[in-house]
């Protein structure tokens, strides 16, 4: 024991199938083991269907936004104000705000070209509210006169 404990351990994990293509049989192995020789030190083993579940129930769907306007889905551990489905739920102007940020603008190497077609997108996007507000409210006001 005294060499083991002289020797570097590293920790893992690794996927484990026991022959049977069944769910049942396939298991995620952590724990820790000597960097030399592989010999595993300590591990646990635990159900491959309980760890995925448990994952993907503290995940959280959310969307990034381009510096051109693209959006893009993403999975993240982060915790906020989320919907009953685990979607990360984010106001737009945030959104914008939160993409246009020096850092992230520097980090995509945004162009003037990606940042004009963002601009373009979002007056578009405007335009296509502007149009709905005016005929909820033409829809509004006729029905007020109706009654």
């Amino acid at each position: 024991m005294a060499l083991a404990a002289r020797q570097a351990v590293e920790p893992f994990a690794e996927r484990v199938c026991l022959g049977n293509a069944g769910t049942a049989d396939n298991l995620y192995r952590f724990g820790y083991r000597i960097s030399e020789t592989g010999a595993i030190v300590a591990a646990i083993e635990i159900p491959a269907e309980l760890l995925e579940e448990a994952i993907s129930s503290n995940m959280a769907l959310s969307c990034r936004l381009t510096p051109d306007g693209d959006l893009i889905p993403e999975f993240s551990f982060e915790r906020g104000r989320t919907s009953s489905n685990g979607a990360l739920i984010l106001p737009i102007d945030q959104l914008i705000r939160a993409t246009l940020t020096p850092q992230n603008l520097h980090m995509d190497e945004a162009t003037i070209v990606s940042l004009t077609t963002m601009l373009q997108r979002l007056e578009a996007s405007v335009n296509v509210v502007r149009d709905a507000l005016a005929r909820c409210t033409d829809r509004a006001k006729d029905q007020s006169f109706e009654n």
